[in-house]
């Protein structure tokens, strides 16, 4: 963290130059970081990839932007990395092969709000993560076993999640589809369309819609 406190204080260019270097960012062309602190094992932005400011990313194993793709500004991105000295002291997560800490972001993608990321968080392309105070959360304390537990959360292509929402460990919401403002999901769906409620449910299909045949990243 120090370092990149450090940074701060220099222009973008050579921001980008000692990232490379000191803290092997895997940072590709006309890709940019805001004042953000980025405290992630593995950091790789593809082309054009942004990180606006205020960000705190803690304590994961793989950060991945694909081409185009945002995360705004003030957002809190965390997790417990498999390395970390917690997860080893009080064995989170040790029934669990193959864990990954991991928030992996497709193309054209822009996200906003809180991601916890133990059991990894994929999202697909061309999709919106919008407006404010929505929660992934891929943990929980398994109550029957005593223990903490953990599943990865998986939105697909062209899906758009509206403001405080929040999504459970294990959830899937499917390409071209909609998860309406407040709504909860913690179920695993695969038909396109309209999800909504506590918890969310299917409400209808969404055909003939233009954001689903966008062949650009961001809402104008």
């Amino acid at each position: 963290m120090f370092i990149q406190l450090i940074l701060f204080l220099f222009p973008w260019k050579i921001r980008k130059f000692f990232l490379r270097i000191l803290l092997n960012f895997d940072l590709d062309e006309n890709v940019k970081i805001g004042y953000s602190i980025v405290l992630a094992k593995k950091v790789i932005l593809k082309k054009n990839a942004k990180i606006g400011h205020f960000n705190l990313v803690k304590s994961i194993d793989i950060l991945y932007l694909d081409e185009n793709s945002k995360i705004g500004s003030r957002n809190w991105i965390t997790g417990f990395s498999v390395t970390h000295v917690k997860v080893r002291k009080y064995s989170h997560f040790s029934h669990i092969d193959n864990r990954q800490c991991i928030l992996s972001i497709g193309k054209n993608t822009s996200i906003t709000n809180y991601f916890d990321c133990n059991g990894g968080i994929y999202i697909g392309d061309y999709c919106t993560i919008a407006g404010f105070e929505t929660a992934f959360m891929t943990h929980s304390i398994d109550l029957k076993n005593n223990r903490q537990d953990t599943s990865p959360i998986r939105i697909g292509n062209y899906a758009f999640v509206g403001a405080r929402c929040t999504i459970l460990k294990g959830a899937i919401l499917p390409d071209y589809s909609v998860l309406g403002a407040c709504s909860l999901l913690n179920k695993q769906y695969n038909t396109p369309g309209l999800y909504a409620g506590n918890p969310a449910k299917y409400i209808k299909s969404l055909e003939n819609y233009k954001y689903f045949e966008r062949e650009y990243g961001f809402v104008k």
